[in-house]
């Protein structure tokens, strides 16, 4: 019974898998968006993620 409900899952995402791919090819018509100017912000903060407590 577990081999089968596990086949069957593993059939279901290869079908998946091939529509969307079917349909990825298929849709030549639709543009893809490019992104000509691209800005980078640099923050000068501090990182918080980790604190080193010494004590001697």
């Amino acid at each position: 019974m577990r081999n089968n409900i596990l086949g069957g899952l593993v059939i279901f995402f290869v079908v998946v898998t091939c529509l969307l791919m079917i349909d990825d090819i298929s849709s030549t018509n639709e543009v893809q968006t490019t992104y000509k100017k691209i800005e980078v912000e640099q923050v000068e903060k501090p990182s918080e993620l980790a604190t080193l407590d010494e004590e001697q």
